[in-house]
């Protein structure tokens, strides 16, 4: 008997226990547990480009959704300006480069988003060694108060050329050129205006362009591209060689042929001094092109023979001795009347007949040849287009056939270049025309590059045109 009492009573106290036990666990696994984790939540992946977007392309984007009971997402682009996206995910990028972001939103939890980067860039190089710049000067359309070289200490201003430089080479500027105007007698006024450097170069001059130079070095564009340097002097008031004459003076001054020459020789090494060894970091010097004066127009311009007999050489000597291309550039006549007048004859030099566009610049060039003096390596020149309804391809097309039936004679290379153009106001003839240097590139090699005008007179006579400058309309549409 004991024993099967006692069994009985050790039965009748655990049961209890044993319900109170099972009762607490169902509470807890209906409360989740204490220890167990919860839910994930959801989650969205986006995969975009491997590679930046050219401007107007498009581009299939993908969404993950994960932890959730669909895959579908709502698409958005998060910048106002960086493009649209459809429902099913196909990114338009938008016409001007930039660092866009892509997002989607699951449909069924809109807590959860995810992003991507869309790079676009404007496409640079598509038409092998064909360049386009930009002849950069001032800040603004005021050109006299924004010419920045001779203000590169002051305050702002080294800040303002650094973003423009930026945004130059992210629209697809792949070299700067820029020109210093020596203008004014030490220690007297330059009106304050900030394009009259001195005559010569100050040290302050000199170290503004230094640090000129190393910003132009700096800068690579949202595409990859970096930028080379052009630098051009002009000569003007104190420098003014066409005033005068080396016998009693020249220049505003005036000066004796001796004090010009060693002012022009002091200026050109300065010049040098502050350039030679800028380097952008992929090792290559910034500079590349060295001119010495624009639009050289021999028998037009008083004095020129002198200036470019005399002193032209030396300055050959010295930039070709620190590593860069020594040049002048010349002038074509683009007016629409002038380049189509086959009836042209010219007595001096007969092989112009029917060739007027290019007559100043075969002159000048022929001048050179005959002095003994170096020529460029490629010929560049102002070529403003004027149409009176003929299409501005026609113009150019005709002036580059011009230049090959007429400088091969002197020896000169048939490679070309345009230093100087319009950059019209008028965005749908401005597209017109910048689409006639690309597609006379397209066509034929001997166009090498373009570089359009900002200030002074850019978008055409007494009409001044300031940053920002939609540069992709001298380049091609890119390739579909």
């Amino acid at each position: 008997m004991t024993p099967f009492l006692r069994d009985k009573r050790s039965k009748g106290s655990f049961l209890p226990r044993l319900f109170a036990l099972a009762s607490f666990a169902a509470f807890l696994s209906g409360c989740g547990g204490a220890d167990s984790p919860p839910p994930p939540s959801a989650e969205v992946i986006v995969t975009g480009p491997s590679s930046p977007l050219n401007t107007g392309a498009s581009f299939k984007f993908t969404a993950v959704v994960q932890n959730a009971s669909s895959n579908a997402v709502i698409w958005s682009v998060v910048e106002p300006d960086g493009g649209s996206i459809t429902a099913d995910g196909f990114y338009n990028a938008p016409a001007l480069p930039g660092l866009f972001t892509v997002k989607a939103t699951s449909q069924v939890d809109a807590s959860a988003s995810g992003t991507s980067p869309a790079p676009v860039v404007i496409p640079v190089g598509h038409i092998s060694g064909y360049d386009v710049g930009v002849d950069y000067h001032a800040t603004g359309a005021d050109f006299l108060q924004t010419a920045f070289i001779t203000l590169y200490n002051q305050p702002g201003v080294r800040p303002a050329v650094r973003a423009q430089l930026q945004r130059m080479a992210d629209r697809g500027s792949t070299f700067i050129s820029t020109r210093i105007w020596f203008v004014t007698e030490p220690g007297t006024t330059n009106f304050g205006e900030a394009w009259r450097a001195t005559f010569p170069m100050t040290d302050q001059e000199e170290a503004n362009l230094h640090n000129y130079a190393q910003d132009v070095a700096a800068v690579q564009g949202s595409g990859g591209n970096r930028l080379r340097l052009d630098l051009g002097m002009l000569w003007l008031g104190a420098a003014d060689y066409t005033r005068g004459d080396p016998v009693n003076g020249l220049g505003f001054t005036p000066l004796t042929a001796a004090e010009f020459t060693t002012r022009v020789q002091l200026t050109t090494d300065k010049l040098l001094d502050a350039v030679t060894n800028v380097l952008r970091p992929d090792g290559v010097p910034v500079v590349d092109t060295i001119y010495f004066e624009g639009e050289v127009m021999i028998g037009a311009k008083a004095n020129q023979e002198w200036f470019l007999s005399s002193l032209y050489p030396r300055f050959v000597s010295h930039v070709t001795a620190a590593g860069f291309k020594p040049a002048v550039y010349f002038v074509i006549e683009g007016t629409q009347s002038i380049v189509f007048d086959d009836s042209y004859t010219d007595a001096v030099d007969p092989i112009l007949n029917g060739h007027r566009s290019v007559a100043w610049m075969y002159r000048s060039l022929k001048f050179m040849v005959n002095s003994g003096l170096t020529i460029p390596s490629r010929i560049d020149y102002s070529c403003y287009l004027i149409t009176a309804g003929a299409a501005y391809d026609q113009l150019l097309q005709r002036i580059l056939d011009d230049a090959d039936a007429t400088l091969p004679s002197l020896g000169v290379p048939r490679v070309y270049g345009a230093a100087e153009t319009y950059y019209l106001l008028d965005a749908g003839q401005r597209k017109l025309y910048g689409q006639a240097f690309a597609s006379q590139a397209a066509r034929n090699s001997r166009l090498r590059r373009v570089s359009f005008w900002t200030t002074p007179d850019g978008g055409g006579p007494g009409i001044n045109v300031a940053y920002p400058f939609a540069i992709e309309d001298f380049y091609p549409p890119p390739s579909p």
